[in-house]
């Protein structure tokens, strides 16, 4: 009886948010690890089960979309300045600064700090990189990770690929691409993520996926020693355009400068380690001339 009553005691002492993620559910929101998912309408703390950085992430309607939309025609400033405009409840791996973003004081600009900062690869920085316009995961709507393990840098291999299916000429499209990409690697394949570290668009643009501090699934056997960088489309039979070869490059670079990429790393197709005709024979026999192919 007395063992009975102790552990009434303690039930009512116990709140029932945070042993499970059904305080979350209840707002119609999603437990994530916040670190790595920009939430438009911010994070909730204590509604999830797991450690503090696992947070509720509110749930972004339709009104909620269109009025964050309206905000970002007031973001440049911030985007010059390396930054991403959000609510502050979400994670800034540097600091928020006022009055670079538009929409409610509670939505700053986070400025990574120095040496880094993405939305992907905590303390990482993209933006002293010559050539490299980047899309952080969050521009291009990306998924939280199922999980991630650590990538030990510098890595000495880069492994070139392309994802075959439809090309894409701007961010809308591009995003949406990948966003069926990730989409078919997680739900499909059963992968934590989409696998490539780095994607790149014939808009000219850097599209993250990975990044350089997180292992991807891209190459097997090679996947904790190297980064790959992909090209949306199929390049069978005719090349990307110098926009994307150039961001390809542009991206390797980066890597090299921030210390993730060896000086001396090799270059390598997808298919010169494995059974499979990708990058393309046209994009595959184009990378063969690149300096750091062997």
């Amino acid at each position: 009886m007395l063992a009975f009553l102790v552990l009434a005691v303690l039930s009512l002492a116990v709140p029932s948010y945070g042993l499970d993620d059904s305080g979350c559910a209840a707002l119609g929101g999603t437990c994530t690890d916040y670190r790595y998912t920009t939430c438009k309408a911010g994070y909730v703390t204590n509604k999830c089960a797991g450690d503090t950085y696992r947070r509720c992430c509110l749930n972004c309607d339709a009104t909620c979309q269109a009025l964050e939309s309206s905000y970002a025609t007031y973001d440049s400033s911030c985007a010059a300045s390396g930054g991403t405009c959000k609510v502050t409840s979400n994670y800034c791996s540097g600091s928020y600064v006022s009055g670079k973003c538009g929409g409610p004081s509670d939505r700053k600009c986070c400025v990574p700090s120095s040496g880094g900062g993405g939305s992907n690869s905590i303390g990482l920085s993209y933006s002293s990189c010559a050539g490299v316009n980047m899309v952080l995961r969050d521009g291009w709507g990306a998924r939280p990770p199922k999980y991630t393990n650590a990538m030990h840098t510098p890595v000495s291999q880069v492994f070139i690929h392309h994802t075959t299916g439809s090309a894409c000429y701007d961010q809308d499209r591009c995003s949406s691409l990948i966003r069926s990409h990730q989409n078919y690697h997680m739900d499909s394949n059963g992968w934590a993520d989409i696998g490539y570290n780095f994607l790149i668009g014939e808009d000219g643009r850097v599209y993250e996926g990975r990044g350089f501090d997180r292992q991807g699934g891209h190459t097997q056997g090679y996947n904790s020693v190297s980064i790959a960088v992909s090209f949306v489309g199929d390049y069978t039979s005719r090349l990307p355009n110098q926009a994307a070869l150039n961001a390809a490059k542009a991206i390797i670079d980066c890597g090299v400068q921030l210390g993730k990429v060896t000086s001396g790393y090799r270059l390598k197709g997808h298919r010169d380690v494995g059974s499979t005709a990708c990058p393309g024979d046209t994009l595959y026999s184009h990378i063969r001339t690149w300096s750091h192919y062997s």
